[in-house]
């Protein structure tokens, strides 16, 4: 038999019998760029992996239905929610982002793109952006204070240059305000990735929220 998957991306089981014999096998179907999600379904996209395990869907006022990274104090509080093709590259994602503040403390929000995260940390006020955290020698940060239950607008974009490095840059700013012509952090990477999927990245310490992302070829 022929089975035909939604071309909108899906995930889920296919299942066929034949005689006294089942088999089942796991499918996921990953749409091509240019992707636009405002969660205005009671879920996470089917096609992301795992992430209705690590995030839901929560009401925000004024904005509607939002993708949230829940308040977690467990050692599993970091969650990277992965949602495309390990092999792309030369990509752009940009979010709409905000953090709550709880117990006096806030959480750390972020984007991933080709490996590279760019995170806004809360409690520090600063921005971050790295090729692998632990790699402290290898991040680039830069101050930059952001405010509680405020809504910013993240942009993280990747190429690849033919002299085999690899410039990755990223900005933050209010959302509603116009996007400033600047780069807030960039680096040049002499030893890059090349490829890798894009995601979203939340430190759950206080709930972290996504909304109107979209992730595109670079223009």
């Amino acid at each position: 038999g022929v089975f035909t998957a939604a071309a909108s991306g899906s995930a889920g089981f296919v299942k066929a019998t034949v005689g006294g014999v089942t088999g089942q096998s796991r499918v996921r179907v990953i749409p091509p760029l240019p992707w636009t999600y405002t969660f205005d379904e009671d879920q996470a996209p089917k096609a992301w992996w795992t992430a209705n395990l690590k995030a839901t869907i929560g009401a925000v006022e004024g904005a509607g239905n939002v993708l949230v990274r829940p308040r977690d104090e467990t050692v599993g509080r970091r969650a990277k929610l992965f949602m495309g093709r390990p092999d792309w590259s030369n990509y752009t994602v940009e979010a709409d982002v905000r953090g709550v503040e709880a117990r006096r403390q806030r959480g750390d929000i972020g984007l991933i793109n080709q490996r590279y995260g760019l995170v806004l940390f809360g409690n520090a006020q600063k921005l971050e952006l790295h090729p692998w955290q632990a790699a402290d020698e290898m991040t680039v940060r830069v101050p930059f204070e952001w405010a509680a239950s405020t809504w910013y607008r993240m942009k993280l974009r990747v190429e690849n240059r033919p002299d085999g490095t690899a410039l990755v840059r990223g900005k933050v700013w209010p959302t509603g305000q116009p996007e400033p012509a600047a780069w807030t952090i960039e680096k040049v990477d002499r030893i890059p990735h090349l490829r890798g999927a894009p995601g979203v990245y939340g430190d759950g310490i206080a709930d972290v929220q996504y909304d109107n992302l979209r992730v595109y070829r670079n223009q």
